[in-house]
């Protein structure tokens, strides 16, 4: 086949099953409808990667810590029968009957609807899912609308800023841009702690490779990551700006590696297993992982600070500390198919994103 470049390329048949499922994945939960002809035409998987930045301010980002990700509820949280501030975030929600959360579809583990039925699974989901119980007090009442990460129309900002969402969870890393500047959006303390890490295909012997991005230097090796994102940075950083290869999303480098466009995928490790699990073809290599990128849940940055966000982050603590069925241990050995060996960690500083 001929790839983006004009270069002919050989696209490896054990891809053929995962590049399949991807574009399946988008057809389900995207739409056309009203889009511009100028537009550019998206890809399977398009809107997810963590480490897009949208609304970076137009100055450097300021050094930001876990002051950033403070807000708490002052005492106990209110059950669902318990007064709140009228005219609040939360009277609002209670009123309307239901929370509505923002999440992508098209993150393996995460978010997405294997069964095209409508029926939104993964480890973001079920977050989203239990910040609703806890306001609420029952399952059930919460809705679900996709967000598309980085989009000016459709990216997290827009969406909470109109009202369209209550909050978003969608593996969206905390950084300090996304904190300032006039587009600011609040985040919760981390809920899930990624690391960027190397795909890439299997060796020869069928195990996972040892190879960490700086051996690939002066190899010409083509790395797959998001547009403008902290994992395109960190490639130009340490093999020159050559070696990037930039897409609207994460998932968008599977089908890359798998085509042979890229030699390897530099991403968050939570991305990366979604595409382990997708084609078994590729592993994630053996060698030591780069920064740490810690998600967290995003909600509306409003003057004077609305409720919901000390709501969220201390039901998430609550959360985490739970030990039983419907706790975040429970959660993440449910979705991400293994018992979490750590929590999540509030970083002395979080990545600046700029």
């Amino acid at each position: 086949m001929t790839s983006k470049n004009g270069k002919h390329v050989s696209m490896r048949i054990w891809g053929a099953a995962a590049l399949v499922a991807a574009v399946g994945l988008t057809a389900a939960c995207s739409s056309t409808k009203g889009a511009s002809s100028s537009a550019i035409e998206p890809r399977a998987g398009q809107g997810i990667g963590p480490g897009a930045l949208p609304n970076t301010p137009k100055t450097p980002p300021t050094p930001c810590g876990p002051e950033a990700t403070s807000a708490v509820w002052n005492g106990s949280l209110p059950g669902p029968n318990d007064a709140v501030t009228a005219g609040g975030t939360l009277d609002k929600i209670r009123k309307r009957g239901f929370l509505i959360a923002g999440i992508d579809l098209n993150t393996e583990l995460f978010g997405y609807d294997p069964q095209h039925d409508n029926n939104p699974q993964g480890f973001d989901v079920d977050i989203a899912r239990a910040m609703a119980r806890a306001i609420f007090g029952s399952d059930g009442h919460i809705q679900f609308r996709v967000v598309t990460l980085a989009d000016p129309k459709t990216g997290e900002y827009a969406q909470l800023h109109s009202g369209n969402v209550d909050l978003v969870v969608q593996t969206t890393t905390i950084t300090c841009a996304r904190m300032e500047g006039a587009e600011r959006m609040n985040f919760s303390n981390p809920y899930y702690t990624a690391e960027l890490k190397l795909l890439m295909a299997r060796g020869d012997d069928g195990k996972p490779r040892s190879t960490s991005l700086a051996q690939l230097k002066g190899t010409g090796t083509k790395v797959c990551a998001t547009l403008n994102s902290t994992p395109v940075a960190e490639i130009k950083k340490t093999l020159g700006d050559d070696a990037a290869f930039q897409v609207p999303n994460a998932l968008d480098c599977l089908a890359d590696l798998q085509q042979d466009e890229v030699g390897a995928v530099y991403t968050d490790d939570a991305l990366l297993r979604g595409m382990e699990s997708q084609d078994p073809h590729v592993a994630m290599t053996t060698a030591p992982a780069g920064e740490s990128q810690p998600y967290g849940i995003v909600t509306n940055y409003t003057s004077p600070p609305n409720d919901l966000t000390p709501f969220v982050n201390t039901a998430l603590t609550n959360l985490i500390q739970d030990t039983g069925p419907n706790g975040w241990r429970s959660l993440f050995a449910k979705d991400l198919g293994s018992a979490p060996t750590s929590l999540p960690e509030i970083p002395a500083q979080y990545p600046l994103g700029g």
